[in-house]
This record gives structure tokens, C-alpha cells and sequence, in this order.
């Protein structure tokens, strides 16, 4: 997984920074060239100890975490026609070991002709994902519960609960994430810890 893969290779890089001025320090030792204290310097004034900077994070980093969608619009063809659906309430978390895991128990809402269409999920959905600072791409979902259309109040279908495995575009700016595709546009909320944010 590429995601696992980076953050790998991010220690590797501290290990090596870290092993590099320890390394450096044992030379400059070694070879005679570090300055010997004398009887006659004054005592060296100590540092005064300065925190160092914190390792600057990718946008891709602003994903990992727990997620609420607030608002949810798609337009799906059904039969004769699109419908826009509407709805929210899709708990999901994107790990920092590049697993998406969703949990469904969400009905979308949409009228067309006069009619009510209400197409509900149950279930829930793990999937491999890797983002840039524009794009997430998804593979390998993995998918239990169901999908259910009804139309004006009367089930039409049902079936097993299937992912697309499209990427996404997305926005993610500290607690506020977007993502969006070519027929649909999602919003979600951070889920913080008990105890944490304003």
C-alpha cells in the first residue's frame, strides 16, 4: 500500500537524518578537530534549547481520521429518467494505514414527475485507498448489507450493497473535507475525540 510505503519511508528518512549528525559528531571526534576546553576560556554560555520545527504535512494527511457527512447530492438514472438524491449521516474513517472503512445507515431522497424516491443503505464497507494532494483512488472493497429502492413509500428493489471503486476529487482543509465526482458532491464533518475541539 503506497500510503504505508510512505509513511516508511518518512522514518527511514529520520533514522537516517538522526544516524547522519550522530555519525558526524563521532568524526569530527575522531579526528582531533573538536575544540578542547582550556583553563583559561571562559565557560561556554548554554543554548538556550529551541523546540525543532514540526515535520511538515501533506494535504493527504488532512484525510486520516473519523468523518460525518453533513450533506450528500447525487443525480442517479432510474428507469426514465434522473433523479437528484439527497441525504447525510455516513459515519467513515480514513486509517493512516490507507484503509477507508464506512459505515451506511443513510437514506437518500429524491422527487421526480411527482414521485418519491427513496433509495436506502444498510451495511458496511472497507476499501484500500491512496490520495495525492487532489485525487483518492480506491481498490479492493470489501461489502456486507443492502441497498434498497423505494418509490412512493412501496419497495420497488433490493440488493446487496455495492461500491464503486471511481476516485474522487476532494478538498480537506482541518476539520471540513469535500469530495466530489462528476454527478455527485459530498460535505463531512470531523468526528473529534470526547474532550477535543471548540
Amino acid at each position: 500500500m503506497p500510503v504505508v510505503v510512505g509513511v516508511i519511508g518518512l522514518v527511514v528518512l529520520l533514522v537516517l537524518c538522526l544516524g547522519g549528525g550522530a555519525a558526524g559528531y563521532y568524526l569530527l571526534r575522531r579526528n582531533g578537530s573538536a575544540p578542547s576546553p582550556s583553563a583559561a576560556a571562559a565557560p561556554a554560555s548554554p543554548l538556550p534549547s529551541v523546540a525543532p520545527p514540526a515535520p511538515s504535512r501533506a494535504p493527504q494527511d488532512c484525510l486520516v481520521g473519523d468523518w460525518l457527512e453533513t450533506s450528500y447530492t447525487s443525480n442517479v438514472e432510474f428507469y426514465d429518467g434522473t433523479v437528484q438524491l439527497t441525504g447525510k449521516g455516513v459515519r467513515f474513517s480514513y486509517g493512516a494505514d490507507g484503509v477507508l472503512r464506512m459505515v451506511y445507515n443513510t437514506t437518500r431522497k429524491g422527487t421526480r414527475s411527482g414521485d418519491r424516491y427513496e433509495v436506502i443503505h444498510k451495511g458496511n464497507v472497507v476499501m484500500n485507498y491512496v490520495a495525492d494532494e487532489k485525487t483518492i483512488n480506491y481498490s479492493s472493497p470489501q461489502t456486507t448489507g443492502t441497498t434498497t429502492l423505494k418509490i412512493n413509500g412501496s419497495t420497488n428493489n433490493s440488493q446487496k450493497l455495492t461500491m464503486s471503486v471511481n476516485p474522487d476529487s476532494y478538498s480537506c482543509k482541518g476539520d471540513e473535507l469535500r469530495l466530489f465526482g462528476e454527478d455527485y458532491a459530498m460535505e463531512a464533518t470531523r468526528v473529534l475525540p470526547p474532550g477535543q475541539g471548540v
